[in-house]
């Protein structure tokens, strides 16, 4: 079978696409972050966010992942936005939440 017959194929490039642009490739400095090679699920575990905070925090590239993650949210779906998920670039869900819709300062005083 060929390839690109297999129907996994076009959602996998539509994937690559979707997170990483035509290129379908990802940023050069992904290669340089500290989370290369961790399982994914460590990044997810909201009962220990501890252990992600703790490998982002050394991460020479935490900016880079910070900034290429919040536009992702901010140009994708609105859900994207609203229930962001997983520790990514320093941050939790709910701290890149609060970055996306921020509260006014009336509403705090």
């Amino acid at each position: 079978m060929n390839g690109l017959a297999d129907p996994g194929y076009h959602g996998y490039r539509a994937l690559m696409l979707a997170l990483f642009g035509t290129s379908g490739q990802p940023s050069g400095w992904r290669t340089s972050a500290a989370c290369g090679g961790q399982d994914t699920e460590l990044f997810f575990d909201a009962s220990h966010p501890e252990r992600a905070a703790e490998v982002c925090g050394g991460c020479p590239v935490r900016e880079q992942c910070r900034t290429d993650q919040l536009a992702w949210e901010r140009h994708g779906s609105a859900a994207r936005r609203y229930s962001p998920a997983g520790f990514v670039g320093g941050l939790t869900g709910r701290e890149r939440k609060a970055i996306h819709y921020p509260r006014s300062a009336a509403r705090d005083e």
